[in-house]
């Protein structure tokens, strides 16, 4: 990795960990550049604006979290396993990824990311829109809200990390099985789908 990209580097993760510490207006340029050993004008050569900042690590973070999302996926036959290793692969990734899981949490539903960072998101997330369309077609669901199953799915996932990160326990892949299966029980998704 060349200097430059390690200043950028070092700038993202002290970014973030201010951001989460204290919030988009507590958080100026010149603490981040502070604390990333540089000069605040050279923070601006990475970064014209903390707004731009913000979208760039917003969509660093995602992509981050869609590799992991997608490991070993290739290997899973039905929809129900792609499910359950996107279930699994997601809670692993914000259980190791703490700091970035807090940032996403704060910064997913604020006026500071841009209408194009949410669009070239949800560009990056069609597999899981695709997935869940080949349920919706299998099961043959009429009158079914695509956007709304996901964000059920997606819902129940997170709040089945949240449990981790409440209780501080190990992540127990048992454990997170139980509401993944009420999950698919409620859409009627057997283990052939």
């Amino acid at each position: 990795m060349d200097n430059k990209s390690k200043k950028r580097k070092k700038i993202i993760e002290v970014a973030i960990k201010l951001f989460v510490e204290r919030g988009f207006h507590g958080t100026p340029t010149s603490l981040i550049a502070k604390e990333a050993g540089i000069a605040t004008g050279t923070l601006f050569n990475y970064f014209k604006t903390k707004d731009i900042l913000i979208n760039e690590i917003f969509i660093e973070i995602k992509l981050e979290q869609k590799e992991s999302i997608l490991k070993d996926l290739d290997g899973a036959k039905t929809c129900k396993m792609k499910l359950r290793k996107i279930w699994n692969n997601l809670i692993v990734w914000g259980i190791e990824n703490s700091e970035e899981r807090k940032f996403i949490n704060y910064f997913s539903n604020s006026n500071f990311i841009s209408d194009n960072t949410k669009t070239e998101i949800h560009k990056n997330y069609k597999f899981l829109l695709d997935i869940f369309r080949e349920i919706i077609e299998k099961k043959d669901m009429k009158n079914i809200n695509e956007l709304m199953l996901i964000l059920n799915f997606m819902g129940a996932c997170i709040f089945t990390a949240k449990y981790f990160h409440i209780t501080n326990e190990n992540y127990d892949e048992k454990l997170s099985d139980e509401p993944f299966e009420r999950f698919c029980k409620s859409i009627e998704l057997g283990d052939e789908d």
